[in-house]
């Protein structure tokens, strides 16, 4: 076989227009072998160019897709994936917090609004700072005397909280850090009991006066007990009365405060009695000289 035919034997099918059927007739066997073999590589050149056209349609797909994909996600929030990336154990704890919840839930939120947002981010600041154990308003060290300023700031505070208190005197003076202080009336004022006491006795004693009715002849108080006996108590052994008679001439009404006024009496060494305190001898009381 020459060498034109062989090139006309190797020109691909689409760009023949007929069949070569007087040149396959013409052939010996070798030419036809030869033929046959050129036409089978011919297949195998086409079917590595369609292999190499496919994948390269595959990967231009995949491209198109990927970036389809892009335009429909925040980046920024790719971006934060890629360089913060999980590890195992927090992506399926992921999953499965996010497989718990609606759609409505897995929706991003909305962002915050100006004025929240720099609130948020400076507490974020304050929060760092003190963590790192530097002032909540600048970079600087905290003072020693502080867990939450600098030296600067917390004088400034310091002073901001003494304005507000109406704080006098010099800077540093007691007066200063914790107000004006006045001059205690500890132990001059009679306590809270005592106080009571004798607030109830002078409104006793001023509803008794509008009554028309002397303190002496309706003794319902302690002290007014105590005073209706001492006014009234016998200065002569002779004289001793009961405890009955004493009360009746008193006024006192109530047995229990009249008890206790004789008790007081008796401690205070104003009043003798004499008696043994039985039905048959009751005991009987007079003003000790």
């Amino acid at each position: 076989m020459s060498k034109d035919h062989r090139l006309k034997t190797r020109q691909p099918l689409v760009k023949q227009s007929h069949v070569p059927i007087n040149f396959l007739l013409g052939c010996s066997d070798d030419a036809l072998a030869e033929y046959e073999l050129a036409r089978l590589d011919d297949v195998a050149n086409d079917r590595k160019n369609i292999i190499a056209l496919i994948d390269h349609m595959t990967d231009c797909m995949s491209l198109a897709w990927l970036a389809a994909w892009f335009r429909s996600m925040d980046r920024n929030a790719l971006r934060h994936a890629i360089e913060n990336e999980e590890s195992p154990m927090e992506w399926a704890a992921r999953m499965i917090r996010d497989g718990q919840r609606s759609e409505e839930e897995l929706k991003p939120r909305e962002p915050l609004p100006p004025g929240i947002a720099h609130l948020a981010a400076a507490v974020r600041y304050q929060q760092r700072n003190i963590a790192a154990k530097l002032c909540s308003v600048c970079p600087e060290p905290l003072d020693r005397n502080s867990v939450r300023y600098c030296t600067k700031h917390l004088a400034m505070a310091r002073t901001k909280s003494a304005r507000q208190r109406g704080a006098k005197g010099e800077p540093g003076s007691r007066d200063y850090l914790y107000g004006e202080i006045t001059e205690s009336t500890q132990g001059r004022q009679p306590g809270t009991l005592a106080s009571l006491a004798m607030n109830r006795e002078k409104a006793t004693r001023a509803l008794l006066n509008e009554l028309g009715v002397k303190p002496e002849h309706a003794a319902v108080s302690l002290n007014a007990a105590i005073e209706a006996l001492a006014r009234i108590m016998p200065r002569e052994k002779s004289e001793a009365m009961t405890q009955a008679e004493l009360f009746e001439k008193a006024g006192i009404v109530t047995k229990t405060t009249g008890q206790k006024a004789l008790a007081e009496l008796l401690a205070a060494g104003t009043l003798e009695r004499i008696g043994k305190g039985g039905p048959r001898d009751l005991y009987r009381y007079w003003r000790k000289p």
